[in-house]
């Protein structure tokens, strides 16, 4: 007999299908389906808005913002320069900070 596998999308459908019989209340499927009722009510919210495309996976950030530094396919005269191998001096940030420096 062969394993079963399911997909993430198989296991939300599973459960919306099982939620839409009315059998169990949804703290009942949450303990079956071993997810957090938080969980389970975003999947009806998304089943009802969407209808089965609402189960597909989505990104954890859909929408990334701009983090503000250069990417490495950007033009070298862009990134900041710092030669190899050299790191930022910190003494000077100590000097400030009146820390003891050997």
């Amino acid at each position: 007999m062969p394993w079963s596998e399911t997909t993430p999308v198989g296991q939300k459908t599973q459960f919306i299908a099982d939620y839409l019989r009315q059998t169990l209340c949804v703290p009942e499927l949450c303990d079956l389906s071993g997810i957090s009722r938080k969980t389970a009510y975003k999947w009806i919210e998304r089943y009802v808005r969407q209808g089965p495309p609402g189960l597909d996976e989505r990104r954890a950030n859909p929408n990334p913002l701009p983090t503000g530094s250069p990417s490495p396919s950007s033009p070298p005269s862009l990134r900041p320069v710092r030669p190899p191998g050299e790191p930022r001096n910190l003494l000077p940030l100590l000097a400030k900070r009146s820390l003891a420096v050997r």
